[in-house]
């Protein structure tokens, strides 16, 4: 199947990672990203004028009209802006996270599993509040860990905020808060967020902080240990 494709700014910058593995765990499923012709950034969180931050999304949702139905947004702040920004719902805005569902999982192919390892699942703000643009499954993360033998941490701070839009304005209110997750948890930190990526990666000391796609990379077969 073929999804119309917006990286927004993080994944052709800082997220690079998440865009490779997103890309590499969709081919492997047969199914092809195309990037929104010339699309623009959407000012994620970061920009204080709710209407015009909506008018930036709209006009990615123009670009994308007649080209695609459904489009992926990897980011959860670029999901949450297509999204809201969709008022008419002209267009399926799907983050990732709700396409590995069932059917994802019984085409993929195991070649490891996640036995002896743990993991705290991490979702950050926005990927489950507010509900309207919330993920389906506000557990696919834990389930993934524990359908292939992993055992999940952190169940309690899955959806605490780890300040990352303020790392580079207010670096201490940042680490205050990603300490807040990252004391409350073991193992391996499972992201999705870029912010909460780098956030989670500034403060973790020898803690390893992974994407959900390295995740399932891993589990494909891809690359060494996690």
């Amino acid at each position: 199947m073929e999804y119309g494709y917006y990286p927004g700014c993080s994944l052709t910058g800082s997220a690079h990672r998440l865009d490779k593995g997103i890309k590499k765990v969709f081919a492997k499923q047969g199914h092809t990203l195309r990037e929104i012709p010339d699309w623009n950034c959407c000012g994620a969180f970061e920009y204080g004028d709710r209407k015009e931050l909506t008018g930036f999304s709209k006009r990615n949702l123009e670009k994308a009209r007649g080209h695609f139905s459904e489009i992926v947004a990897p980011c959860p702040a670029c999901y949450k802006n297509l999204k809201e920004a969709d008022e008419e719902r002209e267009f399926a805005v799907t983050h990732p996270l709700d396409l590995f569902d069932e059917a994802f999982f019984a085409a993929m192919k195991q070649a490891r599993d996640l036995t002896g390892q743990v993991f705290t699942p991490y979702y950050g703000c926005i990927l489950l509040r507010p509900k309207e643009t919330a993920i389906q499954n506000t557990n696919i993360m834990e389930e993934t860990i524990a359908r292939f033998g992993g055992e999940v941490s952190g169940e309690a701070v899955k959806d605490r905020c780890c300040g990352g839009n303020q790392i580079f304005i207010n670096k201490d209110v940042t680490e205050k808060l990603s300490r807040l997750v990252l004391d409350r948890s073991q193992g391996t930190i499972v992201v999705f967020c870029p912010l909460c990526h780098m956030a989670m990666k500034t403060f973790s000391g020898e803690r390893k902080v992974v994407y959900y796609t390295d995740l399932l990379l891993h589990i494909m077969g891809e690359g060494g240990a996690l």
